[in-house]
């Protein structure tokens, strides 16, 4: 049947049936349905779920759980996360601010197989920088100056010198090894006199000097040295099978820990201590990683082992009683890690393209993954930047080992980098749904107080230095932050600025007038901080962000439609012919409809919608003449479907 509206104003068509009805225009009803629910706010503390309007907001104060978060509001988001950060530091508690710039220390030289490792002399307590350059070897005690300040000196080299393979101190004495047929030497630290050959003989990879004890790798063997490099009798000697080879050992807090890789696997093993005479036994392996996974480096510190490993960082805690260890997931993002230092709550670890991370181990995200995020990164000396094979931290200052640039470290006056950027991940108030973006807002820490002088004269009474008057804050930030949003399409929609001022709202990063309204599922904040102009030491303290925004879903109607449903109703408003009904049969169909959620398709006028029937209501007036079914009006509750 053809929808004739004039005659009745409505048609229900379920499948292909048309039903054209006439109904009670008085108890018509459309109105859209509400998408928001009545909140309430059950928690403990008021937040942001306890405003009552109809903004959903979002906010931040806090960054301190680290980098790694692709969602910022996921239902297992953690509100102190973000995704990604470069020249940022994230680690005080409740505001970000710059990181310090990185400066080469080379005094311009060329440098290969760079190995650079701070000493402390136990004399007195200097730090030595000791570099190893091919078959030259250095070291420096001002190596924090700037460069082209930093004084080096070379060690006298050996006769035919090779090429130096590690270097390792025990505070008076700097043990050599050359990896080759060349024996391990010694010289004393802070000393440039030629090294002296161990009488030992041996010549291993790798040395290290823990806990009072030398260990030495060569290839597939590790073995405790006495001071002359000669195998302490009856203590570790362990040669690994199958190809494998030693990498590095550490201390633990019981006993020492070493690592190897085997058929590109990584594995570590324990070394206990013999109670009856302090020596080591051999090595027993407590842990393997997934194969494939190798270990580049490992250290041992505050309870935990870190490991540098070819997938990335892993953390792994100790069983001190049985010295077995239990590693972590690996946190990838960093792609393989090649070094490892210890300082404070930190572990600092390198990775590719001159970039050094810093991994928090007094706060984790998850059991046995701390926050972390990106640190000092290598400003290069005219080459690509290169793996970060060695770091080392002196007097509360980073340096590294860019391998294609040699050593790296904080600017010596302290200036910050020029700028550093965080992209807090994609916000959407856990719905799939469009929002209208209405306002953002940043708040800058104000860096100094207004102190004002005044002096009053009035009968003799004088008000002076003593009756200074603090007029409060002035709205310093000492360099510029800028807080930019994009949309689904990653377009930058909107910016705020924050120059000179504690806090700003959003503009529009074209126009400059205020934002106009956005529409997108998702909207991503990153923030960028730059240094202040002039003083290259000072930027700002971003303390939080605020984004709000409408939601924006598709909207549903609900059509209350009463149907006049008798054995025969008029048409054309009352004025045409009347037509027949079957009462029970078009309530059947009406239901059935309902009963089978179908689709069907309502139209009123000229306007058709498609809509599913919610609920039927009948209302009798009397059954009908033949006793088949009521007659009287059933009012139908009609949904829309988007």
């Amino acid at each position: 049947m053809v929808h004739r509206a004039e005659r009745l104003p409505v048609t229900i068509t379920i499948g292909a049936t048309a039903h054209p009805y006439n109904i009670d225009i008085g108890e018509y009803r459309r109105t859209t349905v509400p998408t928001l629910r009545e909140q309430r706010d059950t928690s403990d503390e008021p937040g942001e779920q306890s405003i009552d309007n109809q903004f959903w907001v979002r906010s931040q104060t806090d960054w301190s759980i680290g980098a790694g978060q692709a969602h910022y509001d996921h239902a297992d988001s953690n509100r102190a996360r973000f995704s990604s950060s470069v020249g940022i530091d994230p680690w005080t508690k409740g505001q970000i601010s710059l990181l310090p710039l990185a400066e080469t220390k080379n005094n311009a030289k060329t440098y290969t197989n760079v190995i650079a490792k701070v000493f402390r002399r136990t004399s007195d307590g200097t730090d030595f920088m000791y570099v190893a350059n091919g078959n030259v070897l250095e070291y420096s005690s001002n190596f924090s100056a700037a460069d082209g300040s930093v004084t080096w000196t070379t060690v006298t080299a050996l006769a035919s010198p090779q090429t130096i393979t590690d270097i390792a101190s025990d505070g008076t004495t700097v043990f050599i090894a050359y990896g080759a047929n060349r024996t391990a030497t010694s010289t004393t630290i802070g000393n440039n006199t030629q090294p002296s050959a161990l009488s030992g003989g041996l010549n291993p990879d790798y040395l290290r000097v823990i806990g009072g004890r030398l260990f030495g790798i060569d290839g597939s063997n590790l073995a405790e040295y006495d001071a002359n490099a000669a195998k302490v009798s009856s203590s570790l000697d362990s040669t690994l099978l199958g190809g494998g080879l030693w990498v590095t050992v550490c201390a633990g807090p019981v006993g020492f820990y070493a690592a190897s890789n085997t058929a590109r696997t990584g594995a570590i093993s324990y070394i206990s201590v013999k109670d009856s005479d302090g020596l080591l036994n051999e090595p027993q392996q407590v842990a393997e990683l997934p194969r494939g996974e190798e270990i580049n480096d490992m250290i041992s510190y505050a309870g935990v082992l870190a490991l540098a490993t070819t997938k990335g960082l892993r953390i792994a805690a100790i069983d001190a009683g049985s010295g077995s260890v239990t590693y972590g997931p690996v946190i990838e993002n960093a792609g393989e890690v090649y070094s490892l230092a210890a300082d404070q709550r930190f572990v600092w670890f390198g990775g590719s393209s001159g970039k050094v991370y810093r991994a928090d181990l007094s706060r984790f995200s998850e059991t046995l993954v701390p926050a972390w995020a990106s640190d000092l990164v290598s400003v290069g000396d005219g080459n690509s930047l290169s793996n970060v094979t060695h770091i080392a931290r002196s007097s509360g200052k980073t340096y590294f080992v860019d391998s294609g640039n040699g050593v790296q470290g904080e600017q010596y006056q302290g200036n910050l980098v020029a700028s550093g950027t965080l992209t807090v991940g994609s916000i959407r108030w856990n719905s799939h749904f469009d929002k209208v973006l209405r306002t953002i807002e940043i708040r800058s820490a104000p860096n100094s107080i207004t102190q004002t002088i005044r002096t009053w004269n009035d009968t003799n009474v004088t008000w002076g230095d003593a009756d200074e008057l603090w007029v409060g804050q002035t709205a310093t930030v000492g360099g510029t932050v800028k807080a930019s949003i994009s949309n689904d399409d990653n377009d930058s929609i909107t910016t705020a600025i924050l120059v000179n001022k504690v806090q700003a709202d959003a503009v529009d990063e074209t126009s400059g007038n205020g934002l106009t309204p956005q529409l997108s599922e998702s909207f991503s904040v990153t923030l960028t901080l730059f240094r202040d102009g002039s003083t290259l030491t000072a930027g700002p303290q971003l303390e939080s962000w605020k984004i709000q925004a409408f939601p924006a879903p598709v909207r549903v109607d609900e059509i209350i439609v009463p149907i006049i449903l008798k054995s025969r109703v008029g048409t054309s408003r009352g004025l045409g012919s009347a037509i027949a009904y079957d009462t029970k049969e078009e309530y059947l169909a009406l239901r059935t409809a309902m009963a089978n959620k179908e689709v069907v398709t309502y139209q009123e006028g000229s306007r058709s919608d498609t809509c599913v029937i919610d609920q039927i209501a009948m209302s009798a007036e009397k059954l009908s003449d033949d006793g088949n079914w009521w007659e009287g009006v059933c009012t139908l509750r009609l949904l829309t479907v988007p």
